[in-house]
């Protein structure tokens, strides 16, 4: 599915594939390290992982490997999830504030316009994950109920609601 792999000014969107597991071991420890988490076991994250080539696997658009000056910098992308995208998005913490999030969320949004029009793209985070939700703004979506503990935030297709 190299047709959904996409290049922007700083990045380079591209599918994500399971020899990508030590950047995204090593991401996920970062990333809980700066929330006080304990670190996922790597079969965990593997596990993950290899749910995300399976979209792929089955021809679908899915999460990329978020790369930037050569280097893999974050994971995230849409994915479908019924009849809807899930926006989805993890980023070096080391590298949180440069806006890469948004660019990537930005042309995640306008790649699901093109591949399914007619869907939703929704984005679910935790109330308190500001940061998540202002990229989500910024991509496009606003803010809806929250639901089960979650702020959800929607992009509607023009007529669908």
């Amino acid at each position: 599915m190299a047709h959904f792999e996409r290049t922007t000014e700083r990045l380079t969107l591209r599918r994500v594939r399971m020899s990508d597991l030590p950047d995204f071991v090593a991401l996920e420890r970062a990333l809980r390290a700066t929330e006080k988490r304990s670190p996922p076991a790597e079969a965990e994250s593997a596990e993950y992982l290899r749910r995300f080539t399976e979209v792929w696997d089955r021809g679908d658009l899915g999460c990329w490997a978020i790369e930037m000056t050569g280097r893999v910098v974050g994971f995230g992308g849409v994915q479908p999830h019924g009849d809807a995208w899930n926006l989805y998005f993890r980023v070096d913490p080391a590298r949180h504030g440069l806006g890469i999030a948004t660019e990537m969320a930005r042309e995640a949004v306008a790649t699901a316009g093109e591949v399914r029009p007619d869907w939703v793209v929704r984005c679910e985070t935790r109330p308190w994950n500001t940061a998540a939700i202002k990229v989500a703004e910024r991509a496009g979506l606003t803010r809806i109920d929250d639901h089960d503990g979650y702020a959800v935030l929607e992009f509607h297709p023009i007529g669908r609601r």
